[in-house]
């Protein structure tokens, strides 16, 4: 038996921000591990904005404005990121960025698209905000120069029912594969839901 998602019961954490508190989903999901012990809640947005959609080299979400909020996770236990980097159990909020390009991130993976952590307690909005910023405010998570990041991949297979997790067993990773609805502009038909593959267990085989 794998890692399993179940329908979280609870509210928002009371520590979250207002702002950041009203786009979210009243309801969270549960990731439990493969004891069947909680490990992850996550609050994914009610609907997130999107833009004309980047096509650069390694992008696969270019619809989502860099510094995105995707919604909030809590670790219930001691964790470490794709990285490799530990930090400690607590409540965070999730932003979509893109890795650098450059010489200290190659070969850390195959795409660009990662997800910045940072704590509630400083990330109070729900604009986008720029990757300089997000990062000022995720390296508060684990006390290190590096900010805290989880790996965005991207899932294709059809039919399958959401959410789910997946285990990438090339990688040795376990992901959270679920859809947020895209908002629709006014007078303007909904885009498709965006689709993340929020990696949760593993990590970059180059450290």
């Amino acid at each position: 038996k794998g890692y399993q998602v179940e329908p979280g019961k609870e509210a928002p954490p009371a520590d979250v921000a207002e702002k950041v508190r009203e786009v979210l989903a009243p309801e969270a999901l549960r990731v439990l591990d493969k004891k069947g012990d909680p490990v992850v809640d996550i609050w994914l947005r009610r609907s997130v904005p999107t833009v004309e959609g980047k096509k650069e080299l390694g992008v696969k979400f270019g619809q989502l404005q860099e510094g995105t909020l995707l919604g909030i996770i809590r670790f219930l236990k001691k964790s470490s990121d794709f990285k490799g980097n530990d930090f400690p159990a607590g409540v965070f909020t999730m932003r979509s960025s893109l890795q650098p390009i450059d010489g200290d991130h190659q070969g850390v993976s195959e795409t660009r698209d990662f997800v910045l952590l940072s704590p509630v307690k400083v990330d109070t909005a729900a604009d986008p905000m720029s990757t300089k910023e997000a990062i000022k405010l995720s390296v508060q998570v684990s006390g290190i120069k590096h900010p805290t990041v989880l790996w965005l991949m991207k899932v294709t297979e059809e039919g399958a029912k959401l959410p789910r997790m997946v285990e990438d067993e090339t990688l040795a990773l376990w992901l959270l594969d679920c859809e947020i609805p895209a908002a629709a502009k006014e007078g303007a038909k909904a885009n498709a839901p965006i689709r993340l593959g929020l990696v949760l267990v593993g990590k970059a085989a180059e450290q």
